[in-house]
């Protein structure tokens, strides 16, 4: 399919860019706003608006494919790229995406979304959030070409035996910790709450009972409201707050995290990046530590990797050297979506378990796809994306999920 004509606009994404470091040492919050001074490069206040750039091939038969290029809220954090405006990236859209592929023939996925992601121009690789949204376009066009779902091209190109069951959906509270977990409840999402627990003194308490107090509070708010057979995994994002409470200590860690999985019971229960230790080394290291102290004490709580497994070779790594229990696979950092399929294989293959995450700071174009690659290649849990309001993300997770599972079947079945 020949693309004729690359369109690209400004738009906005389900959330917003925050400051992490600002946030996490104390930048206050006012309103929806942080006072206080950025602490991290790029940004010109603690939250700014999010934005996006939707790229758009207008193809030969006069079908429009398109995807959504956006950055990650906790930009620069973990190793990640630094923030970018919509303005700045469709200047490089213009100058570099448009020639390369107005006039081209896209037959296939894979061969030209990886030929695309590791170009270098001018001697370099294009921003992540670029090669994201480009290549959401390329697995459009094949999709629209061949008449197919988003779904199956991927399984097709990458040899995948289409398993018809959901995936199920990981929800995020926001600060919204308390209203946003009924939500969670009554809709039934597989994995919850999250809890942005960000800031040590505000959110998880200098000593951790803050944290602890409201873990135990959510474990009760779903016996008290939720249908008995409603039985979701625990997943807790503390963005390293724990080892900042405990001056990475790492035994005090691993002795608050066994009283959190206490307080879970019996639910299974995951805890995001409980420790931060700024490089990628030091956090590998303290990781497979917290691990062999969690086995050696009998625990079956669980650990996940963020931030420093970024990339596609980083997650890797991390998997090679079983650093975590669960990477995220975090959709937005991995630029071209080829290697979010790539990364989710090899997690598999290799015994990690992997949540397909990404950031509520996306748009829906790209939540859609990425539930396409999550049907494909059947991660642990997907994210409910864009926004932090729990109701729209994981409707339209959801809801695009339950209509490829309903398409793929009817197709297996000879209806269609």
């Amino acid at each position: 399919m020949i693309v004729k004509k690359v369109l690209c606009t400004e738009g906005l994404t389900g959330f917003y860019m925050d400051d992490k470091e600002a946030i996490k040492e104390g930048a206050k919050p006012d309103g929806f706003i942080y006072r206080g001074e950025p602490k991290t490069p790029g940004f010109k206040t603690v939250r700014q608006s999010g934005q996006a750039v939707s790229v758009m091939f207008v193809l030969e038969n006069g079908d429009i494919a398109y995807g959504d290029c956006a950055v990650a809220q906790y930009a620069a954090s973990g190793g990640r790229e630094v923030p970018n405006t919509a303005q700045a990236l469709i200047k490089i859209i213009n100058k570099e995406v448009i020639p390369y592929f107005e006039g081209k023939n896209i037959k296939e996925f894979k061969k030209t979304a990886e030929e695309f992601d590791r170009k270098l121009f001018d001697g370099v690789r294009l921003p992540a959030p670029i090669r994201y949204g480009v290549t959401q376009a390329i697995l459009e066009t094949v999709a629209k070409e061949q008449h197919i779902t988003m779904t199956e091209v991927i399984a097709n190109e990458y040899g995948i035996e289409l398993e018809l069951k959901p995936v199920r959906i990981n929800a995020q509270s926001g600060d919204e910790r308390y209203t946003n977990v009924d939500k969670m409840i009554l809709k039934e999402v597989g994995m919850m709450p999250h809890g942005l627990i960000n800031n040590v003194e505000d959110k998880l308490g200098k000593d951790g009972k803050k944290f602890l107090d409201w873990v135990k509070w959510v474990k009760n708010r779903i016996q008290d409201i939720g249908d008995p057979n409603y039985k979701p995994v625990m997943r807790y994002d503390v963005y390293g707050c724990m080892g900042k409470a405990f001056n990475n200590d790492l035994d005090k860690v691993v002795e608050y995290l066994i009283e959190v999985e206490k307080a879970c019971q019996p639910y299974e229960v995951f805890v995001e990046m409980p420790i931060d230790l700024k490089s990628n080394e030091e956090q590998l290291k303290g990781m497979k530590y917290l691990r062999k102290k969690l086995d050696e004490a009998g625990s079956k709580l669980k650990l996940i990797i963020d931030e420093y497994a970024n990339t596609y070779e980083e997650i890797v790594q991390w998997v090679d050297a079983k650093g975590a229990d669960m990477v995220q696979v975090k959709t937005i950092d991995l630029g071209g979506i080829n290697n979010i399929v790539e990364a989710v294989l090899y997690c598999k293959k290799n015994g990690v378990l992997a949540y397909q995450g990404g950031t509520c700071n996306e748009t829906d174009k790209s939540a859609l796809v990425c539930v396409n690659l999550a049907v494909a290649t059947q991660p642990f849990a997907m994210a409910g994306k864009p926004g932090m309001g729990v109701d729209e993300g994981v409707m339209i997770v959801n809801n695009e999920q339950q209509r490829l599972l309903a398409i793929l079947k009817a197709k297996k079945e000879g209806l269609i």
